[in-house]
């Protein structure tokens, strides 16, 4: 049996490992969104510029309106995949975090197979430590699976949201 200062000593280093991969994996996160806006702002700006030019260019009523119809898509298609953008990134953000947390998870029942019983022995109250440790890993892995399907069924259902939406604002626009 291991040393139970070394045992805590390990759980200690693995939860902090797991803190600095979720802090990590958040400012990765931060990071894409950052570079998306910058992105997606002087796209904006460049494409207003083309467009004033282009307004100003036309002379007839009915070129007027087609180009406001042709403006007003490819608006709707840039947001649409704006969003897609933000979607995704956010979506692989949750999946890494939620992967993270279940590898610790799992680090942790592994080490700690029989509970808290070897940090507990011999000491006063040892089976009732022992009792709330495996009651604290039951509720916890049930509480884990929880999240993860609630996680998974939203993923899918924003997903598919989001595909219906982009493709109802494109189809929107291209019957005006």
């Amino acid at each position: 049996m291991a040393n139970p200062t070394d045992t805590l000593a390990a759980w200690q280093k693995a939860v902090l490992d797991a803190t600095i991969a979720c802090t990590q994996a958040t400012l990765a996160s931060a990071e894409q969104l950052v570079t998306l806006n910058l992105d997606a702002a002087r796209k904006a700006l460049e494409q207003q510029a083309q467009s004033t030019r282009e307004l100003l260019s036309v002379s007839d009523p009915q070129q007027l309106l087609a180009m406001r119809a042709k403006l007003a898509q490819q608006g709707m298609q840039q947001s649409a995949a704006y969003a897609n953008s933000i979607y995704e990134i956010v979506s692989q953000t949750q999946s890494h975090i939620s992967k993270l947390a279940e590898d610790q998870f799992s680090r942790l029942s592994q080490a700690m197979p029989q509970g808290a019983e070897p940090l507990a022995a011999n000491a006063p109250g040892a089976e009732v430590a022992a009792a709330a440790w495996k009651s604290s890993m039951a509720a916890s892995s049930a509480l884990l699976d929880g999240l993860n399907r609630a996680a998974r069924q939203f993923q899918e259902l924003s997903e598919t949201n989001i595909k219906a939406a982009t493709a109802g604002m494109v189809r929107g626009t291209g019957k005006k």
